[in-house]
């Protein structure tokens, strides 16, 4: 009924999920960091603390994302092109 995967095909779908997870916790974030900063009202000379601090921490979450999200896709293109250069020989 099921039909057994390569360890290829495994490796594929496994980078797959952690790249889109990724992409939506980036995604979450943008979001939040616009609906906070758009919808709240705010002192116009300086923001709030609290909110420098939330920013702050968005910033550094998506930051992380962004170059996971990068090194995934990067190691997995890096390791198709080898493949791809072999299968010419």
């Amino acid at each position: 009924m099921f039909k057994e995967l390569t360890t290829e095909e495994i490796e594929v779908r496994v980078w797959a999920t952690i790249v889109l997870v990724l992409a939506g916790i980036l995604l979450v974030s943008v979001v939040a960091i616009l609906l906070a900063v758009m919808f709240v009202e705010q002192d116009m000379e300086r923001i709030a603390p609290i909110d420098e601090a939330f920013l702050g921490i968005m910033k550094d979450i998506m930051l992380l994302c962004i170059g996971a999200i990068g090194g995934i896709v990067g190691r997995k293109g890096a390791y198709s092109a080898i493949n791809a250069m072999k299968e010419k020989e």
